[in-house]
């Protein structure tokens, strides 16, 4: 494990203010350009461009040059049978040589590949454990739910951690008996479950007393972090972590942050009035296979406020969701973005609440799923996102209510997305 990675994230307060980050960044892409570029087939002859001029990356272009741009000389065929058939015979194990090898889909179902080599899962190992292990002179418990296990992932595991795999695509219940045995002192797991094991600890079904919760893989909704929060009675910190990196985490106030002490993170505005941006990444720490220039279609909101934590990295109000999600209304001046937050406000003013409920955006309607809506509900959220329309000088779509939820089609839970045009039976 790095001890230097572990000591920052443990006792460092980060930069302390953007000179030095943008110093900072400016030294590693130094250094990346002289040491890591030339062994990239892709990149060896672009090591005297600036970042900004190096070819734009997402999945499907990283995908296509993916034998050419990782420096381990692995082919993209071979990695993705090793990672499809761990998959299907959930043994993560196999590695190319010592370099470990997953499988993303994320959340628009588009496959992704990604390397770690033993550098990589031991400065992440570091990286993780320095911001989130409990108290350094106990041996901690860590349970993982995860959709797919991986070396990387197993670097957690020392004297000093036990760390327990959780295959989300194993039946949710079977799992139970195997977590209430190991009471983990850490619990890190997508948003929907922690959800789901915060309801059967207010029900009396789990007795844990996790001095860590971790939400990860998921974005997680103010009212799943209010339901984890009053079950386990601790607050539930993040880490946005995607196929290209852990993008951010949150600080020891528990405030989310961007995780640029690792990456130098740019932004694609997609919206002036509230600063939501798309992220491009340029990950100075990756060495298997270089993320530059990648411009991710999550789209963040930034926090305007200084942290009092004094750390200068950019803080994130919250992560909206996929850009192919949002949610945009016509108005005078063009399509305005209506947030997810203001969704949610609309919601929770209703004069009771809801069991859950599904905002779904196909075509020019606006599908409202309301589980356990009480008589009158529908009329009152028609009558306050009519409201917030008229205040955000927007046309309201025309409404459409449904009783319960719509069958899930992918692995994330999505509250607030768009889909395509289909017929949806009330």
């Amino acid at each position: 494990m790095s001890l230097t990675a572990f000591l920052h994230s443990r006792h460092g307060r980060g930069f302390a203010s953007r000179a030095r980050i943008e110093a900072h960044h400016a030294a590693a892409f130094r250094r990346f350009r002289a040491q890591v570029m030339p062994r990239s087939p892709f990149y060896r002859g672009m090591a005297d461009r600036p970042l900004e001029a190096l070819p734009r990356m997402d999945k499907a272009r990283l995908m296509a040059h993916f034998s050419a741009i990782n420096t381990c000389g692995i082919d993209r065929d071979r990695a993705m049978q090793i990672a499809i058939r761990a998959e299907a015979s959930r043994d993560f194990r196999p590695l190319i040589g010592d370099v470990s090898v997953g499988l993303s889909t994320g959340t628009s179902g588009q496959r992704g590949l990604f390397l770690a080599t033993p550098r990589e899962r031991r400065l992440w190992a570091a990286i993780m454990l320095g911001r989130y292990w409990p108290e350094l002179w106990r041996r901690q418990r860590v349970a993982f739910f995860m959709r797919a296990d991986n070396a990387l992932y197993r670097s957690l595991s020392n004297a000093l951690v036990r760390f327990a795999f959780f295959d989300l695509l194993s039946p949710f219940e079977a799992h139970l008996p195997r977590l209430a045995e190991l009471n983990p002192s850490v619990l890190i797991a997508p948003a929907r479950i922690l959800a789901l094991l915060a309801e059967r600890q207010a029900a009396g079904g789990l007795a844990l007393a996790p001095r860590r919760v971790i939400s990860v893989a998921e974005t997680l909704s103010p009212e799943d972090a209010a339901l984890i929060e009053r079950a386990f009675g601790i607050r539930v910190d993040q880490v946005y972590q995607a196929t290209e990196g852990v993008l951010a985490m949150t600080c020891r106030l528990g405030h989310l942050h961007l995780n640029e002490r690792w990456l130098r993170i740019d932004r694609d505005v997609i919206d002036r009035a509230t600063g939501a941006f798309c992220p491009i990444i340029h990950d100075f720490t990756r060495e298997s296979l270089p993320i530059l220039n990648y411009r991710l279609d999550d789209v963040l909101i930034p926090d305007p406020e200084p942290c009092p934590c004094g750390c200068a990295s950019q803080r994130i109000a919250r992560i909206e969701g996929r850009e192919d999600d949002m949610l945009w209304w016509t108005s005078a001046t063009g399509p305005r973005l209506i947030t997810s937050e203001a969704i949610r406000t609309a919601i929770a003013c209703l004069p009771q609440a809801l069991r859950d409920y599904r905002v779904i955006q196909r075509g020019a309607v606006l599908h409202l799923w309301l589980d356990g809506a009480a008589w009158g509900t529908e009329a009152a959220l028609r009558t306050g996102l009519a409201a917030m329309a008229r205040r955000l000088g927007c046309t309201l779509p025309e409404l459409a209510f449904h009783h319960g939820l719509p069958p899930e089609t992918g692995a994330k839970r999505r509250r607030i997305r768009v889909e395509p045009e289909t017929p949806v039976s009330r």
